[in-house]
């Protein structure tokens, strides 16, 4: 039976497409929530777990893989450090300056002195590029609209992303024997933490709660990647999570479930019939791009006009961020990341020459 490792072995799959619907399903849900705020439930939800919830973690659990398998691939600190800056930072420092620049003064409630005045409005870049808090916009952006100046929702979740990022290399690149068993045992470690939180400690902090959250998501992909020439290409397991999920309502041990049907029919679309069906592997992969970018362009379609619905929200704003994502991936990204390797030998230099020190004096 053929299994997810002897069909992995090249990037002959269908990982790409499955990314670009994952930042989709986002992009549904949120053209509704742009319009609605943060009051009333979730829409397009099932037992309250909703659509953009279900997809990030899908987009977790893809990245663990992923991560892992660049780890062991790459066996070098320095390639994976200049492969993961330039896969997010220059999108990035592009989307924060022209939310400064071109988008802040054409919405902002304030003048011009005092939107470039505002401390508000500078610390956004810092915010994004850093990965700190970005609730809020440039100064005075988006006031009236329901998720008052926000300019970016997706943008939170980054931040976990480089902290799995930065525990999946200190894991790979640590002495200690990390196999198989020691991936599974990590899984369950972040999963307990998740639902024991969310079952008690109501009031945890942000960072804490979305942390477990989002590791316990990561750590599927990292398992299935350490498990791989032994899980077969088949979503049979989704005939025994699907209807554990549904149980459990809106109970935290429920995620467990769905995250398992996830992954089990992610992978299994990822990798069936290779040879047979269409893959899509030569796509562009715009996700990242609809991922930063359609919230924004949502927020301005209600700007110029505060009575559109989501029908016209979407309508509106999937073309142009499609758009806005092709010219991401063509002059922003894809040209970043041809460098990775230059720039992995450079953090390789720069670390020996500073370990070495500064030369002594002859004798």
């Amino acid at each position: 039976m053929k299994t997810i490792g002897s069909a992995f072995t090249s990037r002959h799959n269908r990982l790409t497409p499955i990314r670009l619907v994952l930042a989709s399903a986002v992009l549904v849900e949120h053209a509704i929530i742009v319009t609605q705020g943060p009051e009333p439930p979730p829409p397009l939800a099932i037992n309250g777990w909703s659509l953009s919830y279900a997809a990030v973690n899908a987009f977790f659990i893809l990245s663990g893989f992923l991560i892992a398998d660049s780890l062991e691939r790459r066996a070098d600190p320095y390639q994976f450090v200049a492969a993961r800056a330039l896969r997010l930072w220059p999108a990035l420092l592009v989307l924060s300056l022209v939310a400064v620049f071109v988008i802040g003064p054409a919405v902002t409630i304030l003048s011009v002195p005092e939107y470039f005045g505002s401390a508000q409005t500078w610390f956004f870049p810092v915010n994004v590029l850093a990965f700190l808090d970005t609730s809020q916009g440039p100064a005075g952006i988006f006031s009236s609209h329901p998720w008052s100046g926000e300019f970016s929702a997706t943008l939170w979740t980054l931040r976990y992303e480089v902290i799995a990022y930065v525990a999946a290399a200190l894991i790979f690149f640590s002495p200690l024997p990390w196999g198989r068993h020691a991936h599974l045992v990590l899984f369950a470690v972040t999963t307990a933490a998740h639902i024991l939180i969310s079952l008690f400690w109501d009031d945890a902090p942000a960072l804490i709660a979305s942390a477990a959250r989002l590791s316990s998501a990561f750590t599927i992909g990292m398992v299935i990647h350490a498990w791989r020439h032994r899980i077969p290409i088949l979503p049979w397991p989704l005939l025994l999570v699907v209807p554990l999920w549904l149980a459990l309502g809106e109970h935290p041990g429920a995620e467990l479930f769905m995250n398992l049907a996830i992954a089990a029919a992610m992978f299994a679309v990822a990798f069936a019939a290779l040879d047979r069906w269409p893959t899509g592997a030569d796509l562009p992969d715009w996700s990242y791009g609809i991922y930063i970018w359609h919230y924004p362009i949502m927020q301005m379609v209600l700007f110029f006009d505060p009575n559109a619905d989501p029908l016209k929200i979407g309508i509106i704003a999937v073309p142009v961020t499609c758009l806005v994502s092709a010219m991401s991936w063509s002059l922003v990204e894809k040209p970043s990341l041809a460098f990775k390797t230059a720039v992995g030998d450079r953090l390789r230099r720069i670390w020996s020459a500073n370990r070495k020190g500064p030369a002594g004096p002859e004798n």
